[in-house]
């Protein structure tokens, strides 16, 4: 059995848009008795909604939490309290706004401006307004108004968090130094008794660098950034050019 981990953002879609090509590939693939997990910087409630028929199971979070199926968790490793009041402490004096996620909604604090440029990435209702005391977050994205202000971001975290900018999008989401997306897939392996050298991960960001380094084959998209391109044994081509497709093609599992 292989299992086989799938980033959402310029991997496997454009949004919410899977490619006919990668549609069919993700079948025949299930068909030929891999699993399927999405592995992805988005929340719980969002993936499922918008990717359910696509995988056996989910790494949401950038790897905070780990699902199989509809309910079965495998791996859940939410921020404490400290660590969001540190991170809030330190964003503060950027100036940037920001939003915390739950499994099940986004928290915002920031400019009023600000909120609807974070809130366009998700699904409708998704982002409140407002931190609550108890939340239970696992991750956080940015948004900054000026390269400075990425700039001062990157210095407030450094140490701490690691950003993944979203291309012309004045937005980053973040992984918080000590659970990643490459820690879940080795806690996923585990649990289901699956070898490392029996995994595959594609990805296009820098958030997906501790993902194809976790694996037993680690593919880049043609539209990867430059650093991802460097650590996977496989460059595929875009997500619009049948990426997923030839990938999976290139290593025999469809």
């Amino acid at each position: 059995m292989n299992l086989v981990f799938f980033d959402i953002d310029g991997t496997l879609a454009i949004r919410r848009d899977v490619p006919a090509s990668a549609q069919k590939a993700l079948h025949d693939l299930r068909m030929n008795g891999s699993i399927i997990f999405i592995c992805t910087g988005r929340s719980l409630s969002y993936v499922k909604k918008n990717f359910y028929k696509y995988a056996n199971g989910y790494i949401c979070s950038n790897g905070r939490y780990a699902m199989m199926g509809c309910c079965e968790t495998l791996y859940d490793e939410a921020l404490s309290k400290e660590q969001v009041d540190e991170i809030i402490r330190r964003l503060e004096p950027t100036g940037c706004s920001y939003a915390f996620f739950t499994q099940n909604s986004g928290h915002f604090a920031g400019r009023e401006e600000d909120f609807e440029t974070m809130a366009s990435a998700w699904d409708p209702g998704f982002m409140k307004k407002g931190i609550p005391a108890d939340m239970k977050a696992y991750n956080f994205d940015v948004c900054f108004s000026s390269p400075e202000m990425y700039q001062a971001i990157e210095k407030a975290l450094d140490g701490l968090c690691i950003l993944n900018p979203h291309g012309p999008h004045p937005t980053a989401d973040v992984t918080i130094i000590g659970a990643d997306k490459g820690t879940a897939i080795h806690a996923v392996a585990e649990k289901l008794g699956v070898p490392i050298e029996n995994t595959y991960a594609f990805g296009d960001g820098h958030n997906d660098l501790c993902m194809l380094e976790a694996v037993g084959h680690g593919i880049a998209m043609g539209n990867a950034v430059p650093e991802l391109k460097e650590i996977a044994e496989f460059v595929t081509t875009n997500i619009l050019e049948d990426g997923v497709k030839n990938g999976l093609a290139h290593y025999g599992l469809i």
